[in-house]
């Protein structure tokens, strides 16, 4: 029995926990289009609300449209007919030793709050440990083991260019989730077929196998919970062992754990951490770091059970063995040894160089209860730099809680190509994870080495119930609590019931990211290509501005298309980090994703397109509510405005009068006058270049040139405002394909805007004139360079609003087509706009004839669905109506479904009981079918003739006839009633039958 160190998490249940907002968490999501997710059990077990997580970072297709590692394939034919194939990456991806702020919000409380106690542990793993090579990094299998084996020196899923772990799933077609869980077998693990291909996998199923086949740690606490398992599946989180994934639930429910896991480990936040960062060998550490840094795998070894790995060994010793087949192989070295097996032991760091900084401890960041907010800002660390170095070049802001992770470089195999084959392949393909473990005070949860001298002993399996009313355990499930002796002996002690789920104190919930690759700084310069749809690249500028102390930044879009309300418990849309503060050798790698599977949003809760589904260049369902997410970046001259600065020099009416070699130079030192990455007094002509054309690939997307986005649309040109004016509906309009000014010309959310410079001081705001809308949601950011960069008395990074009362900064304005929105059927109430007459000259009498006399109302708007997949069309309105009229076909289908639902039960019902009123009616009839002497008339006036039926009273003739009280022996038994199985059946039937008062008139018994 292995007695291990113990800490698992979280308080009782409540509705929403932890949700990774950057990178993308996925809450088990993959590409529904569902508020709700359509799976829980797909990849991991995060113990979230449905609602949470964001949709696959994909447009809508298949693995030809994307394919699992993230390439995008085209096919164009040149003037010559010759056909080419070219491609694109559309998956994320980080530079070695670039900077990666990790955001979430967490419900729970943290960072010292006395309420509860919190731990947030960040790990990540790649292809290499996801997948090995390596034949003895994992106890043998059946099918990889030693020389012998199937899968021997060999990865042992992957299929050849079909990565197997980790992988997201990719859907078959367009109507495809791809959201099953994958099936426990060694098949659906390699993704040789298309139905292998959509199941996400993470943990691979040898792993699994050995979770299942293992003995769970029954040294643990598992309070009056019956864990029906004796492997790892069964813990007191997971008594029953449901899977989610190949995920094992014990080492999800445990850390440190162990045994060896395929994560290798980032940081633990902790609330017993110190002010001071904790790393490997550090003095400067609290007990519990200590702890930590003593037990993660990076650099401590954990044990398995297994044949002697060597090529005389026999595997089918363990496979048939009772102990592996009763699930209850040997989990520690004395039943290993014992039974003639061999103790292993492994450590990340026997496989991969990882330097001692590759693993922090440090604190958390404060945070209320009962509440998906911002945390403290003071607290915000970097596992590569002392606190206040990394938090000095990004400022917190209010935001959500941050860990600022420095992306680490590929590491080096020990074993080299023996243990991979390729670790920059290997690690094109990684996914971070995060748990929020949470735990009260109730009981300690803590082994001794991992608390400070004088703490109570932690709880183990001595302190589990042994039987339903044991009160052995610290606290049982929903106990009453016993509070007063009671008003007076005879009313008895006054006590209260609580709510308490023992598998919920101590809890851990979970978020991982969707997959993304780690890269190598570049060691060769490359220009932009539209080909490839990328950025230039300067190898050069890049590594100088490293060598003296610059730092790479990635700046990110977090959040979904959606309000407030309708994207909850995940955000809107902001730049990740918003605000920063840089040196002159500092740089910015924009770069950014979404998804085009998100629910249906239009009306104010989203602009632009592209359609759902997107035909390139026509407007065939541009009349519907998209699903994508698109973002730009676009200078401002202040925080404060909505619109962008400045970016031609001159009024494009008077376009006209510039050749475009004019326009040009115009354009280019208006927008360079007020750029970060260009600094006339020591700046070349060629970084002026390549800066002017970083700021309009950003503002932009490159839609114009991007040649796979050409090909899908044809060749066809961005439409003109011309032709955007003549649509005369608005939606259509806005959500064109070819409306380049929403961004809808680009057919895919991801976008790599490539690395910027920070060559000039100054402050520096930008926004996204696609998603950024006032008083309904903003999309603002600022980069603050040089000594000029102070937080302001809140201690918040910004730059001072100008207060302009009012009057309109825009010099240089087109005005669009107007669409007044505030009459017709949709909803008005919020954003809606009426029309100034079309012409200059309009007369007075056109103008008061819009005034209105009457009194109007509002027409809420619906659209705030927590089910569903978004109203389809327009701009919804609140009411019964809606669901029929303005929802979409899933809501309408719902809606009619429950209606149709109810009708069938009423008649059936109404069938049922007439059914049985029939039945019974010709039950009773059938007592006086052969009985005609009533029939025979009789004079009134003589009473003594009437005719006698045995069936009625011969002494009075207007009976009221009533169910027998007592039987006749020697009448046959009447049946049961069949619609009242409690009358039981009867002899005798009516002949005991009492008379009634006199003068009351005859009738017939009820017979049901």
């Amino acid at each position: 029995m292995l007695v291990g160190a113990f800490f698992v998490v979280l308080l009782p249940f409540v509705v929403c926990d932890v949700y990774m907002h950057n990178p993308r968490g996925s809450n088990d999501r993959n590409c529904e289009r569902n508020v709700n997710r359509n799976n829980g059990n797909r990849l991991f077990n995060s113990q979230n609300n449905n609602n949470g997580g964001y949709a696959c970072p994909r447009g809508v297709g298949d693995r030809n449209f994307q394919s699992e590692n993230g390439t995008a394939t085209f096919g164009s034919v040149d003037s010559n007919g010759e056909a080419t194939m070219f491609y694109q990456n559309k998956r994320m991806y980080y530079y070695s030793g670039s900077v990666l702020p990790i955001e979430w919000t967490n419900q729970h409380g943290c960072g010292g709050n006395s309420k509860a106690t919190c731990e947030i542990v960040l790990q990540y793993a790649c292809e290499d440990t996801l997948d090995p090579r390596v034949d003895n990094f994992w106890p043998w299998v059946t099918n990889k083991a030693g020389p012998s084996s199937k899968y021997y020196g060999v990865q042992h899923f992957r299929s050849g260019d079909n990565i197997a772990a980790p992988r997201d799933g990719v859907p078959i077609d367009v109507n495809d989730a791809a959201t099953d869980t994958i099936p426990v077998t060694e098949g659906a693990a390699i993704p040789d077929t298309l139905q292998d291909q959509r199941y996400g996998m993470h943990e691979n199923f040898d792993y699994y196998e050995l979770c299942s086949r293992t003995e769970r740690n029954k040294g643990l606490y598992t309070a009056d919970q019956l864990v029906q398992r004796n492997d790892r599946r069964g813990t007191r989180q997971n008594p029953v062992g449901n899977r989610h994934g190949f995920e094992c639930p014990e080492e999800r429910d445990y850390y440190p754990w162990w045994a060896p896991s395929p994560w290798i480990d980032i940081a633990v936040l902790s609330d017993n951490a110190g002010d001071q960062v904790c790393y490997q060998f550090s003095n400067n550490c609290t007990t519990r770091c200590t702890y930590y840094m003593n037990n993660t795998m990076n650099f401590n070894r954990k044990g398995y059970c297994d044949v002697a790995h060597n090529a005389t060994s026999n595997l089918n010793r363990k496979l048939n063995n009772r102990a592996w087949q009763n699930n209850r192989w040997f989990n520690n070295r004395h039943a290993c040894q014992s039974n003639g097996f061999v103790w292993f032991e492994v450590s990340h760091a026997d496989n991969l160089v990882l330097p001692n900084n590759s693993f922090v401890c440090a604190h958390t960041q404060f945070a209320r209860v009962n509440q998906l907010g911002n945390a403290d800002t003071n607290q915000i660390i970097s596992q590569n730099a002392v606190k206040g170095v990394v938090n000095s070049h990004v400022s917190e802001n209010l935001n959500a809680n941050r860990f600022m992770w420095t992306i680490p470089n590929v590491p080096k195999a020990k074993n080299g190509s023996a243990y991979f084959p390729d670790m920059e392949r290997a690690y094109l393909s990684c996914t971070l994870r995060m748990r929020y473990n949470i735990s009260s005070a109730d009981f300690q949860a803590w082994p001794e080495d991992s608390v400070d001298a004088g703490t109570a002993r932690m709880v183990d399996y001595h302190n589990n119930s042994k039987h339903a009313y044991d009160s052995n355990t610290p606290l049982t499930q929903d106990p009453y609590i016993y509070i007063g002796p009671g008003d007076s002996a005879s009313k008895g002690m006054q006590f209260v019931k609580l709510k308490v789920n023992t598998n919920q104190y101590s809890r851990t919930f979970q978020d991982r990211s969707y997959v993304f690759s780690i890269k190598p700084l570049p060691t060769s310069s490359s220009p932009a290509s539209n080909s490839r749809d990328t950025p230039t690249v300067d190898a050069t500028a890049i590594q100088t501005a490293l060598s003296k102390g610059g730092k790479i930044y990635n700046v990110n879009v977090r959040g979904k298309r959606g309000n407030i309300v309708q994207v909850y418990p995940s955000v809107e849309y902001d730049f990740v980090p918003n605000a920063l503060a840089l040196g002159a050798n500092d740089m910015i790698h924009f770069q950014w994703t979404g998804s085009d599977y998100n629910p249906r949003r239009g009306c104010n809760d989203a602009a632009g397109g592209p359609p759902d589904l997107n035909t390139y260049f026509t407007d065939a369902n541009a009349d519907q509510n998209p699903r994508a997410d698109r973002s730009n970046v676009i200078l401002t001259e202040h925080m404060g405005y909505n619109v962008p600065a400045d970016y031609l020099g001159f009024d494009h009416n008077y376009a006209k009068n510039l050749t475009y070699q004019q326009q040009v130079a115009l354009a280019n030192s208006t927008v360079l006058a007020n750029a970060p990455c260009y600094n006339p007094s020591t700046d070349s002509h060629a970084v002026a270049q390549q800066c002017y054309e970083t700021l309009m690939r950003l503002a932009y997307l490159n839609q114009q040139s991007d040649r796979g986005s050409l090909v899908l649309r044809q060749g066809k040109k961005c439409l003109t405002q011309t032709q955007l004016d003549a649509i005369n509906n608005q939606d259509v309009a806005d959500f064109h394909p070819l409306n380049c000014a929403k961004m809808n010309a680009k057919p895919y959310p991801y976008f790599d805007g490539g690395i910027m410079f920070m060559r000039k001081s100054g402050w520096f705001p930008f926004f996204s004139s696609r998603n950024n809308n006032f008083s309904n949601r903003q999309q603002i950011g600022v980069i603050c360079v040089g000594s000029s960069c102070q937080t302001d008395q809140n201690g918040i990074l910004q730059d001072k609003n100008p207060n302009t009362n009012a009057q309109s900064i825009v010099k240089r304005s087109s005005t669009s087509t107007c669409y007044n929105t505030a009459m017709g059927s949709g909803a008005n109430a919020n954003a809606a706009h009426t029309c100034l007459p079309a012409t200059t000259n309009a007369t007075a009498n056109v103008i008061a004839s819009s005034i209105l006399t009457v009194d109007t109302l509002a027409t809420q708007e619906g659209d705030t669905d927590v089910y569903g997949d978004g109203n389809k069309k327009g701009c919804a309105a609140m009411g019964a109506r809606n669901v029929f009229t303005s929802g979409t076909t899933v809501e309408r289908n719902i809606a009619l479904a429950f209606i149709l639902l109810a009708v069938g039960i009423v008649f059936s019902w109404l069938a049922y009981y007439l059914y049985n009123r029939y039945q019974a009616r010709r039950a009773g009839e059938s007592k006086f079918r052969y009985d005609t002497a009533w029939q025979s008339a009789a004079p009134v006036e003589k009473r003594t003739a009437r005719p006698v039926s045995e069936n009625f009273s011969d002494n009075n003739p207007g009976i009221k006839m009533t169910r027998p009280k007592k039987a006749s022996t020697e009448s046959s038994p009447r049946p049961a009633s069949p619609t009242r199985p409690d009358r039981p059946a009867t002899k005798g039937g009516y002949a005991n039958l009492k008379p009634a008062t006199s003068g009351a008139k005859i009738q017939r018994t009820d017979m049901i």
